[in-house]
Formats: C-alpha cells, structure tokens, sequence
C-alpha cells in the first residue's frame, strides 16, 4: 500500500473519533458508548470488510496491504458521508498500521484516534470468548506483530483497555473535549484582521437616527441578546444532559441552529444600521468628490436591488416552507426564512435612505460606497 502524506500539521477535526487496536480491546463496546454519549453516528469497520476478507480470516489467514486498500476507501467514503450530513462520527477500526492511519488522515485532516491498549494475553482471552466471530484467536499473534503504536502522532489518545468500559469512554469524551477547547483557544487567540493594511473601514456614520432608530436598536440588541442566551442554554443543557444522564434533548442542535440564523440577520440588519459594516474604499477615494456622489448612489442601487431579489426570494420560501416541518421539533420551517425577509426588507429601505444621504449631505461627508451585506 502506498503511504500517503502526514497532516499532523492540521489542527484536531471536530466531531470526529477513530477508536482503534488490535482485536479483542474493545473497540465496538467503546465506540459505541462514546457515539451514545455524544451523540455522534457511529461506523463499525468490520461492516465494510469485503466478502473475500471476511473469508480469509475465517480460514485464519492475515490479510495484507492490498486486501485492505478497497476496505480502507470504504471507510472513508462513510466518514466523508457524515460529515457532509453535518454529523460527528466514531469509526471502530484498527487502524494497526500507520500507513492506514495516514490514508484516513489524508481524507479528513486532523482526525482524532483513541489507541486502546491492551496486553496480548488479555486479547487472546476476549477473542476467545466472542461466540460466531470471524476472527480466530489464532489471527490475534499476528494483529500484535502488525500493530505499529500511534504514540507520538498528533491527534492521539492512548488509553488502557485493561479498565472497565466507564472509565475508558469517561477518558475518551474527556480528551475530546479538551481538544475541542484547544482549537476553541487557538482559533480566539489567532492575529486580529489588519483592517488598515486591506484598505478596509467601517461605515462608522449611523445610516439615520432619532427616536425610531433608538427603538430599532432596543429591538434588535434585545433579540440578539436573548438568542444568544437561548443557544448558550440549550447547547450547554444538552451536554450536561449526555454526559452526566446519558440522555439529551433531541431538538437542542435543532433549536440552536434556527436561533443562530435569526443572530445573524437580525445582526447584519443591526449593523447596518449603526454604519459597522465593511466598506473598501481604495478605488473609491482616487475619484474627484463629485464623481463619489455617483459611484455612492450606484453602490447604494445594487444594495437595494440585490436586498429587494433577496426579500422576494426569502418571500417565496417562506410561503413554501409553511407547508413543510423540521424533522425533529416539527416548528414550520419557514421560521428559517423569516429572518432572512425581515433582513433584506430593512436593508432595502436602509439603502435607499442612504442614497438620499447621500445627495442631502455635502459631497465629502457622503455615505461611503460597497458595503458589503453578507
């Protein structure tokens, strides 16, 4: 098999878990707990095994690099399957050599493995007392001769499989969730965007004010405020749930996931109101004053125009989405259009007040142009 490329360099890739070792460690029993606790889909490698492998192993013959190509593939297509549905998984599988890990890593860069490790003679014994597997207690030598340890490769957990099976899925979901607060930690500290040097500024200027404007903001912040309360709550609800009653709350990533699209465009709608949106004005300002008067005004035309085709489009599904209901709480899901019409609606009459801004106020202090809305 050919060895494919190292991604150590990647960070740890979120919602993803290969619990792997030599036979008889527990890896299916593991795997298992820890996909219930975190909810998470879980894969069980055996299930890919071609008929032919299956065969040899039944006959105790080892299978080699190549029997394992096209199950490997397999393996993969099923973890990039998951991800692309937005689900977390925790694949069962050996993993025994490198090269094997490498080929999965090379899929799915950062993926996380827990190594349960076990002495032999305790293998032997747990091989021997599954009824009807296809893996003979005589294929268990030469698992160990293959077995090349993960230690001291990015992204891995080694954990004894001599424990009870509490205390190794205990370990695993909390090494998870210190790398996932790792990342978290990295990600919050990394360099701030250099506004300066991409020629980039805020708005700053309100887009109007008064009364009307005080209410607006009110409104606004109050909803941002309570949606993210309501995240922050059901998120951590749900996790609390999981790992201290083995239970959840099914609509909880269903909830969250329609309150972080109100966020959103009920804060772009906030922002825009307040001038804290993105403007680049580097072609912009090499223009005579008079001529920023027209490209101001066209700029605002395309903010109005793409707003209002955005409003209708938003319109059109809510209309339709009445009809349909999300497949876990059963809220119409129209309420994920909602916000997007409210959004676009505002932004349309915001630009066109902007526009008239723009040739009420002298030509220098006139609304800067190509605001960006997404």
């Amino acid at each position: 098999m050919q060895a494919i490329p190292s991604a150590h360099a990647a960070g740890p890739a979120r919602l993803t878990l290969v619990v792997m070792g030599v036979s008889g460690s527990g890896k299916t029993e593991i795997s298992q707990a820890v996909a219930a606790a975190l909810g998470w889909r879980h894969i069980e490698a055996d299930h890919f095994h071609p008929r032919e492998n299956v065969e040899r192993m039944r006959a105790g013959i080892p299978l080699s690099d190549d029997d394992r190509i096209h199950w490997l593939d397999s393996l993969i297509a099923e973890m990039l399957a998951a991800q692309a549905s937005g689900e977390g998984f925790v694949l069962a599988c050996s993993a025994l050599k490198r090269t094997y890990r490498e080929r999965l890593r090379a899929a799915v860069p950062g993926l996380q493995f827990a190594h349960l490790d076990i002495d032999q003679a305790t293998a032997l014994q747990r091989v021997g007392a599954r009824p009807g597997h296809f893996m003979p207690t005589s294929l268990v030598d030469s698992q160990f001769s293959t077995l090349e340890t993960p230690s001291g490769e990015s992204h891995v957990l080694v954990v004894s499989a001599a424990q009870n099976r509490a205390a190794v899925v205990t370990q695993v979901c909390a090494w998870l969730a210190r790398e996932e607060q790792a990342t978290a930690a990295v990600r919050f500290s990394a360099p701030a965007f250099d506004s300066a040097n991409h020629e980039s500024h805020s708005t700053a200027e309100p887009i109007y004010s008064g009364g009307l404007a005080r209410l607006f903001d009110r409104l606004t912040d109050g909803m941002m405020a309570a949606l993210m309360a309501f995240m922050v709550a059901a998120v951590f609800g749900n996790v609390v749930l999981r790992y201290a009653f083995g239970t959840g709350w099914a609509g909880a990533e269903e909830l969250s996931r329609l309150a972080f699209v109100w966020l959103v465009f009920v804060g772009v709608a906030s922002s825009m109101r307040r001038g804290e949106l993105m403007t680049f004005r580097m072609i912009r300002d090499r223009f005579p004053l008079a001529s920023r008067r027209l490209l101001d005004s066209a700029s605002w035309l395309l903010v109005a125009a793409a707003s209002v085709l955005s409003a209708w489009g938003a319109w059109n599904q809510v209309q339709y989405g009445w009809g349909n209901v999300s497949t876990v709480v059963g809220y119409p899901v129209a309420l994920a259009m909602v916000p997007v019409l409210a959004c676009m609606a505002v932004l349309a009459v915001l630009a066109l007040v902007q526009l008239v801004n723009v040739w009420r106020r002298p030509a220098e202090q006139s609304a800067l142009a190509n605001v960006t809305v997404d």
